[in-house]
């Protein structure tokens, strides 16, 4: 039986969506936090210090998340292997000590524990560096249970965990990016106008790093996947993968929108280029959340390779 679920399940698919969003919610929340937001805000200031418990508490619901649709997702898929009702011990033991599917969910079980203590220490720098690994940790092992992980040789697992690493930094980062925006709208300072300036100009550097990462880890899973143009354009698969690209592009043109029009303007229309930009940067985060429902769709269908001869 197909251990990755093949069968199209809408349960397994809504499972394996909430899974993958909360998961790079969290770890790119992690990632704005150290890359953007902890360089370009001031340490002792009362609203520096609002927007940071927010992302933390952003953190700690996107990894409650990720742990519950993470538990829902290996009970529907033992049920899947199995064949048995879900929920069955017998059946839920056996994937967990007899299959890499179940190796790897221990495995990633052990990292968000260790993610969420490293949230408790929330002050310690070091445990903040250790909760941005292991949430990286986090997202980069749905390499080995999906495709990737089915493939011999390591060169497909390595190019799909770096594609989620950079996609989570992306997609996961914009939600924090809103965040930021809309506190500085708040608070109706001249200095926040600077502040938001340069979070986007930072986020832009990453988003354009996340940009050039997908687009070489995507044409190597492409090549493994999907194989031929023929493949790409008459098989369900491959369908769907055109459309995950088209919400890529349109990704991508709000995102060089923001960076190339509306980011300079902040000097001049303030709270009018800010809530363009705010409105731009939600519009992306939810292309970027389809994006994410289209890759667990893939994730449970026949690579279009194996469809055409």
């Amino acid at each position: 039986m197909d251990w990755i679920g093949a069968g199209g399940s809408g349960a397994l698919v809504a499972t394996r969506a909430i899974h993958f969003a909360a998961t790079a919610i969290t770890a790119g929340t992690l990632v704005f936090r150290t890359v953007v937001a902890t360089p370009v805000l001031p340490r002792e200031n009362a609203t520096a210090e609002a927007f940071r418990t927010q992302i933390l508490r952003v953190t700690w619901i996107s990894l409650l998340f990720a742990a519950i649709s993470g538990a829902v997702w290996l009970l529907l898929q033992a049920a899947s292997m199995s064949g048995m009702p879900l929920g069955d011990t017998s059946a839920l033991l056996t994937v967990l000590n007899e299959t890499q599917f179940g190796e790897v969910a221990e495995i990633r079980f052990a990292v968000a524990i260790v993610l969420a203590a490293c949230l408790a220490c929330d002050r310690s720098k070091l445990a903040n560096w250790l909760a941005l690994a292991a949430a990286l940790g986090l997202i980069a092992s749905l390499a080995w249970t999906g495709h990737a992980g089915a493939t011999v040789g390591g060169l497909h697992v390595a190019a799909d965990a770096l594609h989620l690493c950079a996609a989570a930094a992306w997609i996961g980062g914009l939600l924090s990016l809103v965040l930021f925006f809309a506190t500085v709208r708040r608070t109706q300072r001249l200095a926040w106008v600077g502040l938001a300036r340069e979070a986007t100009d930072r986020f832009s550097i990453m988003g354009v790093m996340s940009v050039a990462i997908l687009s070489a880890t995507g044409i190597v899973n492409a090549y493994i996947l999907i194989g031929s143009f023929r493949a790409l354009v008459f098989t369900e698969y491959g369908r769907l993968l055109l459309l995950k690209l088209a919400l890529f592009a349109v990704m991508l043109a709000l995102a060089a929108t923001n960076r190339l029009w509306l980011a300079p303007r902040l000097a001049l229309s303030g709270n009018g280029a800010l809530r363009r930009l705010t409105r731009n940067s939600a519009i992306e985060f939810a292309l970027g959340l389809a994006v994410l429902a289209i890759v667990a769709m893939l994730g449970t269908l026949h690579p279009a390779i194996h469809l055409v001869g």
